[in-house]
C-alpha cells in the first residue's frame, strides 16, 4: 500500500496561517493562564499568613506548563502535524510527562491555602461526593487514559480526528486531562478523601504499562497497512520505549511515596522491635 500523508493540511503550513496563529494564541493563553493562576494562588496565600509551600511543587507545576506550552505552540506542535513520530511525541508529554508534573504540583493544596475557609470547605464537600470518588479512582482513572488511546492507535483509523479544527484540540486535552486524573489516582500528594489501598494503585500501573505496550507493539506490527503513514513503525517504537521511560519515573514515585507513608504509619515502639528482631536473628 503507497504511503499516505499524516496530516491533510499543507506541510509549508506556518505561522502565517490565521488558524494556526489562532491555534497557537489560544494554546499559550491557555498554559500561560494557568501558570499565572498558579503564581497566583500562592500570593494570596502568603497575604493570608500561611506558610510558603515547598518551591518543587512551584517548580513541578511551572515545569508542566511551559513543557506544554513547548508541544501545543510553534515548531514542534507544527511538526507533530506532519510526522507521526512528531505526534507519538506530543502524545508522551502531553498524556504522561506533563499531567505528572501537573500532579506533583499540588493545585488542589494551592487553591486551598489561597481561598477563604468558606471556600475551602465547599470544595472538601464537592470532592467527597460519589461522583467525584469514582472519577478519581484508580481504575476509572486508568480506562479513561488507556481505552482512548488504545482506540486511537490501535490502528490508525481515528487519528484524522487530531487534524479535526476542534476534535483536535480536544484531543490534546483528554490526553491532559486523563493523564493528570491517572497520575493524581496513583501517586496524587493533594489531599485525597479515599485513597485507593497501594495494592490497587500498583496494580493498575502495571495494566496500564501492558496496555500502553501492547498498543504500541500493535501499532508497529500493522505498520504499512491501513493508509498508516510512512513512520508508523518509528512512532511505535518512541511509543513503546517513551512510555517504558515514563512508566519507570511513575513507577520510582510511586514506591517512594509508600515507602514514606508505611515508614509513618510505623510506630516507633513497632520499630524498634522490628529492629530488635532483625537484630537477634
Amino acid at each position: 500500500m503507497p504511503d499516505s500523508p499524516h496530516h491533510t493540511g499543507s506541510p509549508t503550513t506556518g505561522v502565517t496561517d490565521p488558524a494556526v496563529f489562532a491555534l497557537d494564541a489560544a494554546a499559550g493563553a491557555v498554559w500561560l493562564g494557568l501558570a499565572l493562576l498558579y503564581l497566583a494562588a500562592g500570593r494570596a496565600a502568603a497575604l493570608r499568613g500561611r506558610d510558603a509551600r515547598p518551591l518543587r511543587h512551584s517548580i513541578a507545576w511551572l515545569s508542566g506548563t511551559a513543557l506544554g506550552l513547548a508541544v501545543t505552540a510553534g515548531p514542534l506542535a507544527r511538526a507533530a502535524a506532519t510526522s507521526f513520530t512528531g505526534h507519538m511525541a506530543v502524545h508522551l508529554v502531553l498524556g504522561m510527562v506533563v499531567p505528572l508534573l501537573l500532579v506533583l504540583g499540588a493545585p488542589a493544596t494551592a487553591f486551598l491555602r489561597a481561598v477563604p475557609a468558606r471556600l475551602g470547605r465547599g470544595y472538601s464537600r464537592m470532592a467527597r461526593t460519589a461522583a467525584l470518588r469514582l472519577l478519581v479512582h484508580p481504575v476509572t482513572a486508568m480506562l479513561l487514559a488507556t481505552v482512548p488511546m488504545a482506540l486511537l492507535y490501535w490502528d490508525g483509523t481515528v487519528l484524522a480526528v487530531q487534524h479535526h479544527a476542534v476534535l483536535g484540540p480536544l484531543l490534546h486535552v483528554h490526553f491532559v486531562v486523563s493523564g493528570a486524573l491517572f497520575a493524581y489516582a496513583v501517586i496524587g500528594i493533594d489531599p485525597h478523601p479515599q485513597r485507593a489501598p497501594a495494592w490497587i494503585r500498583a496494580g493498575v500501573i502495571v495494566v496500564s504499562i501492558a496496555v500502553h505496550g501492547m498498543v504500541a507493539k500493535h501499532l508497529y506490527a500493522v505498520a504499512g497497512r491501513n493508509g498508516l503513514p510512512a513512520d508508523t513503525e518509528q512512532a511505535a517504537q518512541l511509543m513503546y520505549y517513551g512510555g517504558d521511560v515514563a512508566h519507570a519515573l511513575l513507577l520510582v514515585l510511586f514506591c517512594a511515596q509508600v515507602y514514606r507513608e508505611t515508614g509513618r504509619r510505623l510506630s516507633p515502639g513497632r520499630a524498634k522491635r522490628r529492629a530488635t528482631t532483625s537484630g537477634g536473628a
